[in-house]
């Protein structure tokens, strides 16, 4: 008897044993490779042009959803000291260009229209984005790794970093992330390399970027580009690429083409086609509905909402955790 009840309460424990095993694998956070991701880096010459050329950019929808992978790389972040309070600039000149993308937003010179929840934004994200009593937060910051004539292959080439800030042989992304540690990374590229960069290299030194930034646990934010009308064609392309670049690594996308489809020009500066388009006063950061026959104030409208909705699923999600971080 007493033998039958050691035996009954070892297999009791060995139950409660086996339950909360269970339970504490059920907890064990999500990966990429639980998703199909594969985050291998990306082999030269690999790009297969037929594998893009199907997909349709009129089926994406202007706005991200927030994607299994960015949850992932958000609390890795977290974990790893990012700031929750800053995200980085990565692209060329419609990047570059801070008196009309996001930096009225970082210097008060904004109208918000009919967005006005989109101040709890603005309000988040309003302080400095480096530390070393850095002034500018991460609307106003111009960014290290953003310039006029950038291209895939410039962000990740120590040629061009700033020598003020950057380390030697630190190439711009990596400078970038090391002084900000942002949690998200606006990423928007191929405006000069539809004119210099072939295909098969975009889509290398892209998938570079967008790697490099989720090895730093950074969610990488990419956009689609505006129609250079000089290459109507190569732009289609380029967009394919991204998109496809976005779905291989599950990965929050900005429609930006799409958005800019019915503006006059199609969003874009028609005296010089490499910029979107602004008023002639300026006001990039008003949202109004005048202003937003623009391409720059369209940008930032989607980027700021873009934010919202990923801070809403993320931020929040984190709780105390993200909080103590900022």
């Amino acid at each position: 008897m007493v033998l039958l009840r050691k035996y009954g309460l070892f297999l009791l424990l060995a139950l409660v044993l086996a339950v909360g095993g269970a339970l504490a694998q059920d907890e064990e956070p999500l990966t990429a490779e639980d998703l199909g991701i594969d985050l291998s880096p990306p082999e030269y010459g690999a790009f297969d042009e037929a594998e893009v050329v199907d997909i349709d950019i009129t089926a994406y929808p202007i706005l991200p959803e927030v994607t299994d992978h960015a949850r992932i790389i958000y609390q890795r972040g977290i974990e790893a000291g990012n700031n929750p309070r800053r995200f980085s600039k990565l692209g060329d000149c419609m990047t570059a260009t801070y008196e009309h993308f996001l930096g009225p937003f970082g210097t008060g010179e904004y109208d918000l229209g009919e967005y006005e929840e989109l101040q709890a934004v603005i309000d988040h994200f309003s302080v400095p984005a480096r530390d070393e009593g850095f002034e500018f937060d991460s609307f106003a910051n111009p960014g290290l790794a953003t310039a006029n004539g950038f291209n895939t292959a410039s962000v990740l080439d120590s040629i061009w970093a700033n020598p003020n800030w950057c380390q030697a042989g630190e190439s711009p992304l990596a400078c970038e992330y090391r002084a900000t540690k942002p949690v998200y990374s606006l990423i928007m590229f191929g405006t000069n390399d539809v004119m210099f960069i072939p295909a098969a290299d975009f889509d290398f030194y892209l998938r570079t970027v967008v790697l490099e930034t989720i090895n730093r646990d950074i969610v990488p934010i990419l956009y689609t580009i505006p129609t250079r009308p000089e290459f109507p064609e190569r732009t289609l392309l380029y967009n394919q690429i991204i998109i496809n670049i976005a779905e291989d690594y599950d990965l929050p996308l900005v429609n930006l083409w799409l958005a800019i489809q019915d503006l006059p020009n199609e969003g874009v500066d028609p005296i010089e086609p490499i910029h979107l388009s602004f008023a002639e006063e300026g006001n990039s950061g008003y949202l109004t509905e005048e202003y937003l026959q623009y391409g720059y104030p369209v940008r930032n409208l989607l980027t700021l909402q873009t934010l919202k909705i990923l801070n809403d699923a993320l931020y929040e999600a984190e709780g105390e955790t993200a909080r103590a971080a900022s």
